[in-house]
């Protein structure tokens, strides 16, 4: 093993090659440890070998990002040439992906969107990368920084070496390789971003997408299959992502991102939008201002109309009833002293005839017409000359009035009855009873339409109460969001947002303030920020 080349003091060996080998070496110039790879021996003859690795290495050392390896030196010992560069401490990305399956989404999305803008500035200074694969992305230990290593060293194929050999080589490129690189056409930025869509969704499902068993079939793949999509490995994925790799992995370079700016505004969007997610399903729920206002307001008309519905309810029921009963007894009384002389004279045809007529005209059910004996003397259904059976049955006393008697009894399973039974009297001796029925079924169902007018009345009025109240509550919520969206500015470190709408009331005072305490602190910053240097 070499044991310098050049200031460099060998200190043992990182790593081997087909093209070159790679040390660690410490510099006693500046005191600083460094990696240095250098071509192999076997390579040096070759002026093929020599000059790219001498171009590419001079290519990658204008870079300066701090996700790309540093170049520090470039030179030539013994006629090998060699690369003096930052020794980086980590893991290769594909050895991280192995080790940790189950990475969060936000970390798998930080490595994409600084692989993205380290490949964007690198574009921007003409160098394509063309071999972007998780082995060339290292991955710190202490943090999810990444670099991008080998940069815009080419792979060029040995035909002196083994079949064996050639296969080895390739096969660690060409499953990362854009179509046209695959076509053998021309490779731009393009390139490197659908290499970078390969490697993504191996970072997010754990899968590559083009697995060809040989090297004919996976290049086929590349440029002509689509990838199984990707949500099929990954169902929970969201949608966002799912775009970008797809558009990344289109086959026509312009159908993909056009640079890496674009891919990383797409990947910090996706970001973005993860995070918000993530804190809003940690904040507790809320119920909006303009929904509890409505709901208030649908509680207490609610409780107001019943209430007051049932009072009303009651009163109603009890004046109809009162009215009925009164209404009853009056009659029956009246009918008892028009029949008290014919029951005296025991004229029982008049009293017949007196029972039939009193039911023209009217709404009753029945009058019958009893003697002191309990015999019907008239009956408004013919049936007279025999003991009166008492029709209530054993109706329950729903009342008396003066000297009437009122009983209310079922009269049939769907109706039911008020029977008003009052004393016949001749010189306060009673001679004689009169029965009159009157149906109580229509003043259960004037009680019934009562019941749903009211229901539908107060349905109405919490409806138009609750929809009123929402609507009010929703604009004395808009400065509050408007608040909201200020501050929110304020936190992602824009201080020179303001609100702009002018109020006369509680709120203009506070949007005031905001506007000053804003202005106060970007004056803070602007004092406190550390001159540019020249």
């Amino acid at each position: 093993m070499l044991e310098e080349i050049g200031r460099y003091k060998i200190q043992g060996e990182l790593g081997r090659g087909s093209m070159a080998v790679v040390f660690k070496a410490y510099d006693p110039s500046i005191d600083r440890t460094l990696a240095i790879k250098v071509l192999r021996q076997e390579r040096c003859e070759d002026a093929e070998y020599r000059m790219r690795f001498l171009r590419e290495a001079k290519a990658a050392g204008f870079l300066s990002h701090p996700n790309i390896v540093t170049i520090y030196d470039i030179g030539e010992v013994d006629d090998r040439p060699y690369i003096a560069m930052e020794l980086l401490e980590g893991d290769p990305l594909d050895e991280y992906m192995r080790s940790t399956p189950n990475r969060p989404l936000e970390e798998s999305l930080t490595i994409a969107i600084q692989l993205a803008k380290a490949l964007d500035y690198a574009h921007g200074k003409g160098v394509v990368h063309r071999d972007i694969k998780p082995s060339n992305i290292i991955r710190s230990k202490n943090g999810n920084q990444i670099t991008i290593t080998d940069f815009g060293i080419a792979h060029v194929e040995d035909p002196d070496v083994t079949r064996h050999t050639q296969m080895g080589e390739v096969l660690g490129t060409p499953q990362y390789m854009s179509p046209e690189q695959a076509l053998g056409k021309k490779a731009d930025a393009r390139s490197d971003l659908f290499s970078v869509g390969v490697l993504l969704y191996q970072l997010f499902s754990g899968k590559k997408p083009f697995v060809g068993g040989t090297i004919a079939s996976l290049l086929l793949e590349i440029t002509t299959a689509e990838p199984a999509p990707i949500e099929q490995a990954v169902p929970g994925l969201p949608r966002s992502i799912k775009l970008i790799i797809e558009r990344l992995l289109k086959k026509q370079p312009e159908k993909r991102f056009q640079s890496g700016k674009e891919l990383a505004d797409a990947l910090i969007d996706a970001l973005q939008d993860i995070r918000e997610k993530n804190q809003q399903g940690n904040k507790p729920r809320i119920v909006p201002i303009r929904v509890k206002w409505a709901l208030i307001m649908a509680a207490i008309v609610s409780v107001t109309m019943i209430l007051g519905a049932t009072w009303l309810y009651n009163q109603q029921y009890r004046i109809m009833t009162q009215q009925v009963t009164e209404y009853g007894s009056s009659l029956a009384r009246f009918m008892a002293t028009e029949s008290a002389e014919s029951i005296l004279r025991e004229d029982w045809i008049a009293i017949e005839t007196f029972a039939q007529d009193a039911m023209t005209g009217q709404q009753f059910s029945y009058v019958t017409v009893v003697d002191s004996h309990g015999v019907v003397r008239g009956s408004s259904n013919g049936k007279t000359g025999q003991s009166y059976t008492r029709v209530a049955g054993n109706g329950k006393l729903f009342g008396k009035i003066t000297d009437v008697a009122i009983r209310r009894y079922e009269a049939s399973k769907a109706s039911e009855m008020l029977d008003f039974e009052a004393p016949i009297t001749f010189k306060n001796r009673e001679i004689g009873r009169i029965h009159l029925g009157m149906p109580w079924d229509p003043l259960e169902k004037l009680a019934q339409q009562t019941v749903i007018t009211m229901a539908i009345l107060m349905v109405v009025t919490v409806f138009a109460a609750a929809f009123v109240a929402y609507m009010l509550a929703a604009a004395a919520s808009k400065p509050i969001r408007l608040l909201q969206k200020a501050l929110g500015e304020m936190h992602k470190g824009n201080s020179g947002y303001r609100i702009a709408e002018v109020r006369k009331d509680e709120f203009g005072q506070l949007f005031e303030s905001f506007n000053e305490t804003a202005e106060a602190l970007q004056e803070t910053h602007e004092h406190t920020e550390p001159p540019a240097s020249s």
